[in-house]
């Protein structure tokens, strides 16, 4: 069984708890997981998605490598990936 871990920080570690794990299914994306993990943890749904798209402005992080939403639809998961998620900068 495979499973990949969430690591939420700054205020979705609040909202979100610190570390999460989804079990995905075979042929699973990142996008895909963090569909998963909306479904685990609700809250995460608003936090993370505009209807069915990921919000753009949501900060991830792919096994130590910075990707965008839209790299999250290609991004294919293997057992014992992570997936650290920050929320959006604001201020100036």
């Amino acid at each position: 069984m495979s499973e990949i871990t969430i690591l939420s920080f700054a205020g979705f570690r609040e909202k979100f708890g610190e570390q999460n794990v989804v079990v995905p299914s075979d042929g699973a994306t990142v996008l895909s997981v963090l569909r998963a993990f909306a479904d685990i943890v609700p809250v995460a749904r608003d936090e993370l998605f505009d209807g069915s798209h990921l919000r753009g402005n949501v900060i991830l992080m792919y096994n130590h490598e910075r990707i965008d939403a839209e790299d999250a639809k290609e991004i294919a998961v293997s057992d014992g990936d992570e997936i650290v998620l920050y929320p959006p900068v604001s201020g100036g």
